[in-house]
Protein backbone atom coordinates (compact mmCIF):
# COMPACT_ATOMS: atom_id res chain seq x y z
CA UNK A 1 0.00 0.00 0.00
CA UNK A 2 3.08 1.99 0.84
CA UNK A 3 4.75 1.44 -2.24
CA UNK A 4 1.71 2.37 -4.59
CA UNK A 5 1.13 5.64 -2.99
CA UNK A 6 4.81 6.36 -3.22
CA UNK A 7 4.60 5.61 -7.21
CA UNK A 8 1.36 7.42 -7.04
CA UNK A 9 2.83 10.37 -5.54
CA UNK A 10 5.88 10.24 -7.92
CA UNK A 11 3.42 10.20 -10.96
CA UNK A 12 1.75 13.23 -9.70
CA UNK A 13 4.88 15.15 -8.99
CA UNK A 14 6.54 14.32 -12.47
CA UNK A 15 3.19 15.09 -14.44
CA UNK A 16 3.03 18.56 -12.54
CA UNK A 17 6.53 19.62 -13.37
CA UNK A 18 5.95 18.07 -17.15
CA UNK A 19 2.90 20.72 -17.16
CA UNK A 20 4.95 23.44 -16.31
CA UNK A 21 6.64 23.02 -20.06
CA UNK A 22 6.39 25.27 -22.50
CA UNK A 23 3.23 24.94 -25.09
CA UNK A 24 2.20 28.26 -26.16
CA UNK A 25 0.17 27.74 -29.31
CA UNK A 26 1.65 29.62 -32.45
CA UNK A 27 4.49 30.55 -34.16
CA UNK A 28 5.39 34.01 -32.09
CA UNK A 29 8.11 32.00 -29.46
CA UNK A 30 7.27 34.37 -25.97
CA UNK A 31 10.71 32.65 -24.69
CA UNK A 32 12.54 35.09 -27.16
CA UNK A 33 10.25 38.16 -25.68
CA UNK A 34 10.93 37.40 -22.13
CA UNK A 35 14.87 37.31 -23.03
CA UNK A 36 14.26 40.48 -24.82
CA UNK A 37 12.39 42.00 -21.65
CA UNK A 38 15.23 40.67 -19.16
CA UNK A 39 17.63 42.44 -21.45
CA UNK A 40 15.64 45.84 -21.70
CA UNK A 41 15.48 45.93 -17.16
CA UNK A 42 19.17 45.69 -17.33
CA UNK A 43 19.73 48.33 -19.40
CA UNK A 44 17.41 50.39 -18.23
CA UNK A 45 18.31 49.75 -14.26
CA UNK A 46 21.94 50.64 -15.52
CA UNK A 47 20.99 54.01 -17.09
CA UNK A 48 19.16 54.77 -14.50
CA UNK A 49 21.88 55.02 -12.21
CA UNK A 50 21.04 54.79 -8.37
CA UNK A 51 21.48 51.64 -6.25
CA UNK A 52 18.79 49.56 -5.49
CA UNK A 53 17.69 46.15 -5.23
CA UNK A 54 17.13 45.69 -8.86
CA UNK A 55 21.29 46.67 -9.57
CA UNK A 56 21.96 43.64 -6.77
CA UNK A 57 19.95 40.89 -9.52
CA UNK A 58 21.06 42.80 -12.81
CA UNK A 59 24.57 43.93 -12.46
CA UNK A 60 26.35 41.27 -13.81
CA UNK A 61 25.45 39.04 -10.49
CA UNK A 62 24.25 35.62 -13.04
CA UNK A 63 27.79 36.08 -15.34
CA UNK A 64 29.85 38.71 -16.93
CA UNK A 65 27.32 39.77 -19.36
CA UNK A 66 25.16 42.80 -20.16
CA UNK A 67 21.76 43.34 -21.27
CA UNK A 68 23.36 45.35 -24.27
CA UNK A 69 25.07 41.79 -25.59
CA UNK A 70 21.71 40.29 -24.97
CA UNK A 71 19.96 43.00 -27.01
CA UNK A 72 22.26 42.91 -30.09
CA UNK A 73 21.90 39.05 -29.63
CA UNK A 74 18.59 38.90 -29.75
CA UNK A 75 17.99 40.98 -32.48
CA UNK A 76 20.77 39.33 -34.90
CA UNK A 77 18.31 35.88 -33.66
CA UNK A 78 15.18 37.39 -34.42
CA UNK A 79 16.29 38.64 -38.10
CA UNK A 80 17.80 35.54 -38.70
CA UNK A 81 14.59 33.17 -38.11
CA UNK A 82 12.34 36.27 -39.92
CA UNK A 83 14.20 36.73 -42.76
CA UNK A 84 14.53 32.86 -43.51
CA UNK A 85 10.99 32.55 -44.17
CA UNK A 86 10.32 35.49 -45.83
CA UNK A 87 12.93 34.97 -48.54
CA UNK A 88 10.87 31.56 -49.38
CA UNK A 89 8.15 34.33 -50.70
CA UNK A 90 10.15 37.30 -51.14
CA UNK A 91 13.56 37.99 -52.89
CA UNK A 92 16.75 39.47 -51.23
CA UNK A 93 16.79 42.40 -53.04
CA UNK A 94 13.16 43.42 -51.43
CA UNK A 95 14.26 42.33 -48.13
CA UNK A 96 17.57 44.08 -47.95
CA UNK A 97 15.60 47.22 -49.02
CA UNK A 98 13.00 47.08 -45.91
CA UNK A 99 16.22 46.66 -43.88
CA UNK A 100 17.88 49.57 -45.20
CA UNK A 101 14.55 51.17 -44.68
CA UNK A 102 14.50 50.39 -41.42
CA UNK A 103 18.13 51.52 -40.53
CA UNK A 104 17.48 54.56 -41.92
CA UNK A 105 14.18 55.06 -40.19
CA UNK A 106 16.20 53.94 -36.57
CA UNK A 107 19.27 56.72 -37.83
CA UNK A 108 16.29 59.45 -37.98
CA UNK A 109 14.93 58.77 -34.63
CA UNK A 110 18.67 58.90 -33.62
CA UNK A 111 19.04 62.35 -34.82
CA UNK A 112 15.72 63.67 -33.64
CA UNK A 113 16.91 62.33 -30.08
CA UNK A 114 20.08 64.09 -30.64
CA UNK A 115 18.50 67.26 -31.35
CA UNK A 116 15.74 66.82 -28.96
CA UNK A 117 18.03 66.77 -26.22
CA UNK A 118 19.94 69.45 -27.56
CA UNK A 119 17.14 71.60 -27.52
CA UNK A 120 16.33 71.08 -24.19
CA UNK A 121 20.00 71.79 -22.70
CA UNK A 122 18.77 75.77 -23.55
CA UNK A 123 15.54 75.63 -21.42
CA UNK A 124 16.50 76.74 -18.05
CA UNK A 125 14.73 74.65 -15.91
CA UNK A 126 15.76 71.32 -17.47
CA UNK A 127 19.19 69.58 -16.55
CA UNK A 128 20.07 67.09 -19.26
CA UNK A 129 23.83 66.71 -17.60
CA UNK A 130 23.18 62.96 -17.06
CA UNK A 131 21.99 62.66 -21.33
CA UNK A 132 24.44 64.71 -22.39
CA UNK A 133 27.62 63.45 -20.32
CA UNK A 134 29.49 60.60 -19.38
CA UNK A 135 30.05 60.11 -15.69
CA UNK A 136 32.65 57.58 -14.40
CA UNK A 137 30.83 57.19 -11.31
CA UNK A 138 33.58 55.54 -9.07
CA UNK A 139 35.87 58.58 -9.73
CA UNK A 140 33.12 61.14 -10.33
CA UNK A 141 34.98 62.54 -13.97
CA UNK A 142 32.44 63.43 -16.13
CA UNK A 143 33.03 63.79 -19.78
CA UNK A 144 30.63 65.91 -21.90
CA UNK A 145 29.26 64.15 -25.00
CA UNK A 146 27.81 67.04 -26.76
CA UNK A 147 29.96 70.19 -27.68
CA UNK A 148 30.74 72.98 -25.03
CA UNK A 149 32.13 75.49 -27.11
CA UNK A 150 29.61 77.17 -28.98
CA UNK A 151 30.15 75.79 -33.17
CA UNK A 152 29.52 76.70 -36.83
CA UNK A 153 26.58 75.60 -38.55
CA UNK A 154 28.74 73.23 -40.85
CA UNK A 155 30.14 71.73 -37.73
CA UNK A 156 26.59 71.37 -36.02
CA UNK A 157 25.95 69.42 -39.23
CA UNK A 158 28.49 67.29 -39.54
CA UNK A 159 28.71 66.27 -35.67
CA UNK A 160 24.72 65.36 -35.47
CA UNK A 161 25.21 63.98 -39.27
CA UNK A 162 27.73 61.46 -38.32
CA UNK A 163 26.34 60.69 -35.04
CA UNK A 164 29.51 62.62 -32.88
CA UNK A 165 27.97 63.39 -30.68
CA UNK A 166 24.48 62.23 -28.28
CA UNK A 167 22.99 60.92 -25.28
CA UNK A 168 25.11 57.56 -24.24
CA UNK A 169 22.47 56.05 -23.12
CA UNK A 170 21.33 55.66 -26.57
CA UNK A 171 24.32 54.95 -28.29
CA UNK A 172 23.80 51.14 -29.31
CA UNK A 173 21.19 52.72 -31.81
CA UNK A 174 24.42 53.40 -34.09
CA UNK A 175 25.81 49.99 -33.94
CA UNK A 176 22.10 48.81 -34.60
CA UNK A 177 21.74 50.90 -37.79
CA UNK A 178 25.69 49.83 -38.82
CA UNK A 179 24.73 46.31 -38.41
CA UNK A 180 20.98 46.62 -40.14
CA UNK A 181 23.11 48.23 -43.14
CA UNK A 182 25.20 45.16 -43.58
CA UNK A 183 22.20 42.62 -43.03
CA UNK A 184 21.73 41.99 -46.60
CA UNK A 185 25.48 40.39 -46.88
CA UNK A 186 25.33 38.03 -43.56
CA UNK A 187 21.51 37.15 -45.85
CA UNK A 188 22.91 36.79 -48.93
CA UNK A 189 25.77 34.00 -47.32
CA UNK A 190 23.05 32.64 -45.30
CA UNK A 191 20.73 31.96 -48.24
CA UNK A 192 24.07 30.42 -49.92
CA UNK A 193 24.47 27.98 -47.33
CA UNK A 194 28.09 29.57 -46.72
CA UNK A 195 27.59 30.00 -42.96
CA UNK A 196 30.64 28.92 -42.40
CA UNK A 197 32.45 31.36 -44.39
CA UNK A 198 30.10 34.21 -42.90
CA UNK A 199 31.53 32.73 -39.16
CA UNK A 200 34.48 32.31 -40.26
CA UNK A 201 35.08 35.86 -41.80
CA UNK A 202 33.01 37.72 -38.42
CA UNK A 203 35.42 35.84 -36.31
CA UNK A 204 38.60 37.09 -37.98
CA UNK A 205 37.30 40.41 -37.89
CA UNK A 206 36.76 39.88 -34.28
CA UNK A 207 40.15 38.57 -33.38
CA UNK A 208 42.32 41.27 -35.30
CA UNK A 209 40.47 43.38 -33.20
CA UNK A 210 41.48 42.02 -30.19
CA UNK A 211 44.64 42.16 -31.34
CA UNK A 212 44.88 45.77 -33.00
CA UNK A 213 42.11 47.83 -31.79
CA UNK A 214 40.60 49.91 -34.40
CA UNK A 215 37.46 52.31 -34.85
CA UNK A 216 36.31 52.10 -37.92
CA UNK A 217 34.00 54.93 -37.83
CA UNK A 218 34.24 58.61 -36.04
CA UNK A 219 30.45 58.17 -34.06
CA UNK A 220 30.51 58.65 -30.76
CA UNK A 221 28.84 54.58 -30.56
CA UNK A 222 32.16 53.25 -31.22
CA UNK A 223 34.42 53.84 -28.10
CA UNK A 224 31.48 51.80 -26.08
CA UNK A 225 30.19 48.96 -29.18
CA UNK A 226 33.07 49.11 -31.49
CA UNK A 227 31.69 47.46 -34.64
CA UNK A 228 34.44 45.27 -35.11
CA UNK A 229 34.09 43.28 -31.64
CA UNK A 230 30.08 43.58 -31.73
CA UNK A 231 29.46 42.38 -35.25
CA UNK A 232 30.61 38.77 -33.76
CA UNK A 233 27.87 38.22 -31.34
CA UNK A 234 25.01 39.61 -33.95
CA UNK A 235 26.40 37.38 -37.03
CA UNK A 236 26.40 34.35 -34.23
CA UNK A 237 22.81 35.78 -33.52
CA UNK A 238 21.41 35.72 -36.60
CA UNK A 239 23.00 32.25 -37.65
CA UNK A 240 21.58 30.58 -35.03
CA UNK A 241 18.15 32.19 -35.66
CA UNK A 242 18.63 31.03 -39.53
CA UNK A 243 18.97 27.19 -38.43
CA UNK A 244 16.80 27.74 -35.22
CA UNK A 245 14.95 24.78 -36.18
CA UNK A 246 17.83 22.13 -37.10
CA UNK A 247 19.41 23.67 -33.74
CA UNK A 248 16.05 22.34 -31.67
CA UNK A 249 16.15 19.18 -33.83
CA UNK A 250 19.89 18.72 -33.01
CA UNK A 251 19.30 19.65 -29.25
CA UNK A 252 16.90 16.44 -28.79
CA UNK A 253 20.60 14.17 -30.08
CA UNK A 254 22.60 12.89 -27.16
CA UNK A 255 25.26 14.93 -28.85
CA UNK A 256 23.28 17.76 -28.50
CA UNK A 257 22.39 17.48 -25.09
CA UNK A 258 26.30 16.94 -24.45
CA UNK A 259 26.73 20.72 -25.95
CA UNK A 260 23.70 21.94 -23.86
CA UNK A 261 25.07 20.56 -21.05
CA UNK A 262 28.58 22.06 -21.20
CA UNK A 263 27.08 24.93 -22.14
CA UNK A 264 25.16 25.41 -19.31
CA UNK A 265 27.90 24.30 -16.91
CA UNK A 266 29.81 27.20 -18.22
CA UNK A 267 27.39 29.52 -17.12
CA UNK A 268 27.17 27.90 -14.07
CA UNK A 269 31.19 28.51 -14.09
CA UNK A 270 30.87 32.12 -15.21
CA UNK A 271 28.11 33.09 -12.31
CA UNK A 272 30.25 31.86 -9.53
CA UNK A 273 33.30 33.96 -10.97
CA UNK A 274 30.86 37.22 -11.20
CA UNK A 275 29.86 36.43 -7.51
CA UNK A 276 33.67 37.87 -6.71
CA UNK A 277 33.24 40.82 -8.74
CA UNK A 278 34.96 43.92 -7.56
CA UNK A 279 32.37 46.36 -8.30
CA UNK A 280 33.25 49.47 -5.67
CA UNK A 281 29.40 49.86 -5.52
CA UNK A 282 28.40 46.45 -4.63
CA UNK A 283 27.74 45.61 -0.78
CA UNK A 284 30.67 43.78 0.08
CA UNK A 285 28.72 41.17 1.85
CA UNK A 286 26.68 40.01 -1.15
CA UNK A 287 29.85 38.97 -2.98
CA UNK A 288 31.79 35.96 -2.57
CA UNK A 289 35.54 36.64 -2.11
CA UNK A 290 37.19 33.12 -3.24
CA UNK A 291 38.52 34.70 -5.83
CA UNK A 292 41.82 37.29 -5.23
CA UNK A 293 40.85 40.89 -6.73
CA UNK A 294 44.13 40.55 -8.30
CA UNK A 295 43.05 37.80 -10.60
CA UNK A 296 39.54 39.05 -10.99
CA UNK A 297 40.42 42.22 -12.10
CA UNK A 298 43.07 40.60 -14.97
CA UNK A 299 40.50 37.97 -16.07
CA UNK A 300 38.03 40.58 -16.23
CA UNK A 301 39.80 42.78 -18.41
CA UNK A 302 42.26 40.75 -20.55
CA UNK A 303 39.41 37.95 -20.95
CA UNK A 304 35.47 39.34 -20.48
CA UNK A 305 36.21 42.68 -21.10
CA UNK A 306 33.17 44.81 -21.46
CA UNK A 307 33.35 47.11 -24.12
CA UNK A 308 35.73 45.19 -25.76
CA UNK A 309 33.55 41.86 -25.71
CA UNK A 310 36.73 39.61 -24.56
CA UNK A 311 36.55 36.13 -25.73
CA UNK A 312 35.10 34.40 -21.92
CA UNK A 313 32.50 37.59 -22.27
CA UNK A 314 31.15 36.34 -26.19
CA UNK A 315 30.74 32.89 -24.71
CA UNK A 316 29.33 33.40 -21.37
CA UNK A 317 26.22 35.80 -23.11
CA UNK A 318 25.74 32.73 -25.35
CA UNK A 319 25.85 30.27 -22.89
CA UNK A 320 23.77 32.12 -20.65
CA UNK A 321 21.15 32.71 -23.23
CA UNK A 322 20.66 29.21 -24.15
CA UNK A 323 20.50 28.29 -19.60
CA UNK A 324 18.04 30.98 -19.17
CA UNK A 325 16.14 29.82 -23.02
CA UNK A 326 16.30 26.15 -21.32
CA UNK A 327 14.89 27.27 -17.54
CA UNK A 328 12.28 28.94 -19.48
CA UNK A 329 11.35 25.90 -21.24
CA UNK A 330 11.21 23.79 -18.71
CA UNK A 331 8.92 26.03 -16.07
CA UNK A 332 7.40 28.50 -18.26
CA UNK A 333 3.55 28.25 -17.11
CA UNK A 334 4.58 29.54 -13.56
CA UNK A 335 7.23 31.44 -14.65
CA UNK A 336 4.89 33.17 -17.22
CA UNK A 337 2.22 33.65 -14.74
CA UNK A 338 5.19 35.33 -12.12
CA UNK A 339 6.74 37.70 -14.59
CA UNK A 340 5.48 37.30 -18.21
CA UNK A 341 3.05 39.77 -17.79
CA UNK A 342 5.58 42.47 -17.43
CA UNK A 343 8.79 41.02 -18.85
CA UNK A 344 7.07 39.89 -22.25
CA UNK A 345 4.96 43.25 -23.08
CA UNK A 346 8.59 45.15 -22.90
CA UNK A 347 9.93 42.00 -25.01
CA UNK A 348 7.56 42.68 -27.58
CA UNK A 349 8.16 46.27 -27.75
CA UNK A 350 11.96 46.40 -27.46
CA UNK A 351 13.31 48.84 -29.67
CA UNK A 352 10.57 51.18 -28.64
CA UNK A 353 10.75 50.65 -24.95
CA UNK A 354 15.09 51.19 -25.59
CA UNK A 355 13.84 54.50 -27.47
CA UNK A 356 11.32 55.52 -25.07
CA UNK A 357 13.53 54.84 -21.91
CA UNK A 358 16.17 57.89 -22.36
CA UNK A 359 13.87 60.42 -21.89
CA UNK A 360 12.41 58.37 -18.88
CA UNK A 361 15.77 58.29 -17.33
CA UNK A 362 16.27 62.51 -17.92
CA UNK A 363 12.64 62.90 -16.03
CA UNK A 364 13.93 60.82 -13.44
CA UNK A 365 16.97 62.64 -12.91
CA UNK A 366 14.99 65.62 -12.52
CA UNK A 367 13.87 64.86 -9.37
CA UNK A 368 16.95 62.57 -8.06
CA UNK A 369 20.80 62.80 -7.89
CA UNK A 370 22.34 60.07 -9.57
CA UNK A 371 24.81 58.47 -7.36
CA UNK A 372 25.96 55.30 -7.06
CA UNK A 373 27.50 55.36 -4.02
CA UNK A 374 24.65 56.62 -1.81
CA UNK A 375 22.58 53.02 -0.78
CA UNK A 376 19.10 54.35 0.01
CA UNK A 377 17.67 51.07 -0.45
CA UNK A 378 13.86 51.63 -0.66
CA UNK A 379 13.90 54.98 -2.10
CA UNK A 380 16.22 54.15 -5.42
CA UNK A 381 14.08 50.82 -5.55
CA UNK A 382 10.76 52.60 -5.68
CA UNK A 383 12.69 54.61 -8.55
CA UNK A 384 13.54 51.81 -10.76
CA UNK A 385 10.37 50.37 -10.26
CA UNK A 386 7.98 53.35 -11.54
CA UNK A 387 10.64 53.92 -14.53
CA UNK A 388 10.67 50.28 -15.37
CA UNK A 389 6.32 50.67 -14.63
CA UNK A 390 6.20 53.39 -17.27
CA UNK A 391 7.80 52.01 -19.86
CA UNK A 392 5.63 48.89 -19.50
CA UNK A 393 2.67 51.17 -19.38
CA UNK A 394 3.88 52.89 -22.41
CA UNK A 395 4.71 49.73 -24.08
CA UNK A 396 1.38 48.05 -23.73
CA UNK A 397 -0.97 51.39 -24.71
CA UNK A 398 1.78 51.43 -27.62
CA UNK A 399 2.09 55.61 -26.81
CA UNK A 400 3.49 57.47 -30.10
CA UNK A 401 3.32 53.67 -31.78
CA UNK A 402 2.92 55.71 -35.03
CA UNK A 403 6.11 57.75 -34.98
CA UNK A 404 8.55 55.17 -32.49
CA UNK A 405 9.97 52.09 -34.92
CA UNK A 406 9.30 48.58 -32.99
Amino acid sequence: MVDTVSVSHRQSVRERVRSWRYTVPGRRDLRIDMLRGIALVMMVVAHTEVMSLFNILTWERFGLTTGAEGFVILSGFMLGMLNRQRLQKEVLLTLSWNLWRRAFKIYQVNIVIILIILLLSYLPWINTFEVSHFVDRYSGTAWSLFPTTPQIKETWFNIILFLQIGPHQTQILGLYICLLLISPVYLWLLHAGRVAWLVVLSLAIYISYQLWPVRLTNAEFEFAFPIMAWQLIYVLGMSCGWYKDELMSLARTLPGRLVISLMVLFALGMMFIAQNHTNPFMPPGLLMHVIPPADFNWFYHMLAAKNGLGPFRVLNDFCLIVTVYLVLTLCWHPLERALGWFLIPLGQHSLYTFIIHVFVVLAVSQIVHFDLWQQAWLRNTLIHAVALGVLWWMAKKEIGGRFIPN
